[in-house]
Formats: C-alpha cells, sequence, structure tokens
C-alpha cells in the first residue's frame, strides 16, 4: 500500500454526516490528527458527542436529515465546504420502513440537492455491497455489477434508491465530483455494542456476549455456501481520505481478503458449524421479529445469502488502497469485543450496560455497520 501524500488535503474543508458512527468515527481520527492538513472538519449529527477523541476538533451541527427542517441546518452546515462526506444512515426501526426511507433516501436527496446548491466541489456518498443485485456465485463482482439491489431486504432498496438519488443530481450538477463507495460489512471493536444493540436486541445481545465462549461452541449456518468479507472501519477510513485527497470519481468497492464460506467463519470463531437449511433460519429469524425478540427483519439474511463477494481492484489501482486487517482477524476481533460488551465514547459507541438509548435509533447519526 502506497503512504497517502495528502497534498490535496491541505486547507480542505471537509463536512461529514454520521461523523460520531462506526465509520465516522474512524474517519474522524484521521481527519482531525494534526498530520491530516485539512483547514476544518464538521460533523452532522443529532446529538452532540462528548468532548474528547475523536470528536474534539470538529465544528458540530445538530440535524435531522429525515426532518425537512433540517434543511436550514444545512445551509450552514455545508457553507464553504470543499468536500462531502455521506455516511449517515438509519438502520432501525426495522418495523418502520417508511421511516427509514425518509431518514436514509429522502434524506440523501436533501443533503444532496443542498451540497449542489452550496457549490460543493467533491461530493462521498457512502453506499454498500447491499446496493448490488443478487449473484455473483464464486465470483468476486465489480463496480459494473448491476445495483439494482435485493428487493426483500428494505436495507438494500434504500440502498440501491440512494445511489439513484445521488447519481440524479449531480449528474445534472457538472461542477460537483461525485464518489460512490460500496463496502462490505464494516467491523471494529469499538462498535461492538451498537452493531449488537442494532441487530441482535437486548436478549440475544446478552446471550451474543457469551461468544466465543463455551456456552457458544455451536454455530447455526446456513446449507447454502455464503461467499462474506469483512473489513476495518480504520482501513475504510483510510480509503475515503484517499478519495478525498485524490478527488477520486467512484465507485469504488472495498473489501479486505479472505472470502470467508460457513465453515470459515466457523473455523474463524473456534466454533462448530451446524448445517441449517436457509429457509428454516429464514422462518426462525421472521418469527422472532414479528414476535419482537429480535429488531432484525428477515431482509437481513436474504442479503447476507445472496449478496456477492466484492472485488476490489480498482479502489487498489486508482487509491493505491489496500486493507491493513485481514477479514478473518476483523471477524474474530469484533466478536470477542462483543463479548466482552466493548465500546467507545458517545451516544452511538457506548459499551454495553450504558445509558439507555433511544431504542428507534439516531436517524442523524446512526453509521451502518456497512454491511455497509
Amino acid at each position: 500500500m502506497a503512504e497517502l501524500s495528502r497534498d490535496h488535503l491541505q486547507g480542505l474543508k471537509v463536512a461529514v454526516t454520521g461523523a460520531s458512527g462506526n465509520v465516522g468515527t474512524a474517519l474522524l481520527r484521521r481527519l482531525t490528527a494534526p498530520t491530516s492538513g485539512t483547514a476544518e472538519v464538521r460533523g452532522l449529527v443529532r446529538r452532540e458527542p462528548p468532548r474528547q477523541a475523536p470528536y474534539t476538533g470538529v465544528r458540530w451541527h445538530l440535524g435531522d436529515l429525515g426532518d425537512t427542517r433540517s434543511e436550514e441546518v444545512l445551509t450552514g452546515f455545508l457553507d464553504g465546504a470543499d468536500a462531502v462526506v455521506h455516511l449517515a444512515w438509519a438502520l432501525q426501526p426495522g418495523r418502520q420502513p417508511e421511516r427509514l426511507h425518509r431518514v436514509n433516501v429522502d434524506g440523501t436527496r436533501r443533503l444532496a440537492r443542498a451540497a449542489a446548491a452550496a457549490g460543493v466541489r467533491h461530493f462521498v456518498h457512502m453506499s454498500s455491497l447491499g446496493a448490488y443485485a443478487a449473484g455473483g456465485g464464486d465470483r468476486q463482482v465489480a463496480e459494473d455489477w448491476p445495483t439494482t439491489g435485493i428487493p426483500s431486504s428494505q436495507y438494500s432498496r434504500d440502498k440501491s434508491q440512494a445511489e439513484q438519488v445521488v447519481r440524479e443530481v449531480f449528474g445534472a450538477h457538472r461542477g460537483t465530483t461525485l464518489t460512490v463507495v460500496r463496502p462490505t460489512l464494516v467491523l471494529q471493536p469499538e462498535a461492538s455494542s451498537e452493531i449488537g444493540r442494532y441487530f441482535l436486541g437486548p436478549l440475544l445481545f446478552g446471550a451474543a456476549r457469551l461468544l466465543p465462549g463455551s456456552v457458544a461452541k455451536l454455530l447455526p449456518l446456513p446449507l447454502p455456501s455464503v461467499h462474506v468479507q469483512f473489513v476495518h472501519a480504520d482501513d475504510i477510513a483510510d480509503a475515503l481520505e484517499r478519495m478525498l485527497d485524490r478527488r477520486a470519481p467512484g465507485p469504488f468497492n472495498l473489501a479486505a481478503a479472505p472470502v470467508l464460506d460457513a465453515d470459515a467463519i466457523a473455523r474463524t470463531l473456534g466454533t462448530v458449524r451446524v448445517p441449517v437449511p436457509a429457509i428454516a433460519l429464514r422462518t426462525a429469524l421472521s418469527a422472532a421479529f414479528h414476535a419482537r425478540l429480535v429488531p432484525t427483519e428477515p431482509g437481513w439474511l436474504d442479503l447476507g445469502l445472496q449478496a456477492p463477494a466484492l472485488d476490489t481492484a480498482r479502489a487498489r489501482r486508482l487509491l493505491d488502497w489496500a486493507p491493513f486487517h485481514a477479514g478473518d482477524d476483523v471477524l474474530r476481533q469484533f466478536v470477542a469485543a462483543l463479548g466482552r460488551g466493548e465500546g467507545a465514547p458517545g451516544p452511538l459507541l457506548q459499551p454495553a450496560g450504558g445509558p439507555e438509548r433511544d431504542p428507534a435509533g439516531d436517524p442523524a447519526n446512526t453509521p451502518g455497520p456497512r454491511a455497509d
């Protein structure tokens, strides 16, 4: 991996939505470092994070992208900004898809139009593996794979539509470089409790904290072969910084090797795989979701089983990017941190046992573990 020059980061004013989440905090660690050279970093959140690293050195703006009143906030947030990195994404409440669409798709449109009107030169949109259509098999797909999403997944549908939104807005606004980022599942130990809360809910989150201990030696995984990758949030932040420095137009796939099948996932976690038909897993998840035992709607399983693995050759070639962390190590460290209830300062990343949170999530700064 080539060293980052940061030549074009010098004096740059960068506005980041979702700045207090999983990817956002990793990006702040880089942009607020003394070696970054950026002139100013702004963050858009619904609740201002504590005044400690990595949130210091950031000019905070409070607003909810799902609310039309945020348009007034966006005027000040974007005034004089050179680049926008749009990371904000609502994952919950999964039982209110119209609310998620209002934040994720309508909010993206609101932000993109405001950025175009403000004359922002570079717009970096955090999309996802979830924007891709199903398929690929053993093949790792490049950025030309269809981005029509997986229809049964709310997350996938919204990711696909949000990409359409930014292409439409900036296709008609030639003065802005558009970069679209499509990472695989983004993890870091500091985000383990946040991700556990969003996907598992209180009951399963408590049980998952036993992993990878002796109580959880059997792991139900589907019979069909899965092809999943993981990437560390710090490696995503490195790629984002390179995109900003080079003002590189996208799309870019981001993932770390190796591609893991069901058996490899079990080996990585030190568990024994119990083969289960995919339909049985989906039926069980659907029952648990409708019984309100878990907040995760069944479309997430469809996404995990059908989404393709990613070819990252374009990012390696044009950004000189290569992940520092191996994907299996990322998964192993994340699950260990989940078991310990780890987290980090802030309203989103707080560790297990922290103050009570809004169970619906924080629409303005929920990052997405990037399935995204």
